[in-house]
């Protein structure tokens, strides 16, 4: 989506953002996309402050 390429998100984070869309724990986002549970943390907490959303609920809500 063109908002959230605009508030800087990356397609590295837009994978992130649609498992976690999905209801997928951090350990299961870096099992499938195979990163570090540690990486995905910082996808998250980058998505939040780009985003500006308080909690995974509001990412969740950006998600088509």
């Amino acid at each position: 989506p063109a908002a959230l390429r605009a508030a800087g998100v990356t397609s590295r984070e837009m994978d992130v953002l649609a498992l976690v869309a999905d209801g997928l724990s951090n350990a299961d986002v870096a099992e499938r996309l195979f990163l570090s549970p540690r990486t995905v943390e910082t996808h998250v907490a980058n998505l939040l402050a780009k985003t500006g959303s308080a909690n995974r609920a509001q990412l969740r809500a950006l998600t088509p």
